[in-house]
């Protein structure tokens, strides 16, 4: 469903792709109270961190969760992966066991009267190597950069993705982040606008936008830390309220 919905975003002109991108306060709100019921689950679902859980037993948590709370619809089926399966970036959960030392990085949405919500975190199960430390920063650090220059204003997509992604192609290489730093998203999970090296989307009030950016390195895991965030006149406004300071997101075993 998702990639049928991302096609038909292709062939929508323009201006039809721009007055569904402008949010109105209606579905802005939508979208917020769908975020908040991702927030509970994923703090339930960081509870339930266990030497021996499977991805695809948290994954199954997730959905009852969301159900409980009365969503009907998830935005996308939950992305949940540990240790070397977090470098795959749609990873499907499966039977790998969680083990001390691990990765694990969550990635799901909710809907709310249609429109979507997308979050990502990646946490330390146990303690922390020098290498993720090191690679949580750095991702921690250019998510920052991204947002500090929205939040000064920068409209231009394409100039953003450059800044995040530059920095972190020169500390682990081309093929560590090779995806876009975000996208749109509404009653689709990826709608236009995106941040794209080589985008000519230009910024406006009312779009909610994913900042996204992820380290991915074979054989050893990755991290993405992704928030949603809502342009306004002169900076942004996040959306998202998890924590994700480093302190946050090592879990004591």
């Amino acid at each position: 469903m998702v990639s049928y919905l991302m096609n038909m975003n292709k062939y929508q002109l323009p201006v039809i792709q721009e007055i569904k991108a402008i949010k109105t306060k209606l579905e802005l709100n939508s979208i917020i109270k769908a975020q908040r019921i991702s927030e509970m689950v994923l703090n339930e679902a960081v509870t339930r961190l266990k030497v021996g859980v499977t991805e695809i037993s948290l994954a199954g948590f997730i959905v009852s969760r969301m159900k409980h709370y009365g969503i009907k619809a998830l935005a996308f089926e939950p992305i949940v992966s540990f240790g070397k399966n977090t470098a795959n970036v749609h990873h499907q959960p499966g039977k790998t066991k969680l083990k001390k030392g691990d990765l694990v990085m969550f990635d799901f949405g909710a809907t709310v009267n249609g429109y979507c919500s997308d979050m990502t975190r990646t946490y330390i199960f146990g303690r922390p190597s020098k290498k993720q430390i090191k690679v949580y920063k750095a991702v921690l650090e250019a998510q920052n950069r991204g947002l500090v220059m929205l939040a000064k204003g920068q409209k231009q997509t394409s100039l953003v993705d450059r800044k995040v992604r530059n920095y972190l192609h020169k500390k682990f290489g081309k093929k560590s982040f090779t995806h876009g730093l975000g996208h749109g998203l509404g009653t689709a999970i990826h709608e236009w606008p995106n941040f794209k090296p080589k985008s000519k989307d230009i910024l406006k009030p009312g779009m909610v936008m994913t900042i996204e950016p992820g380290v991915y390195l074979k054989g050893w895991g990755g991290v993405r830390i992704e928030d949603m965030v809502v342009v306004g006149e002169k900076g942004i406004k996040n959306l998202t309220r998890v924590p994700k300071e480093l302190r946050n997101i090592v879990i004591s075993v």
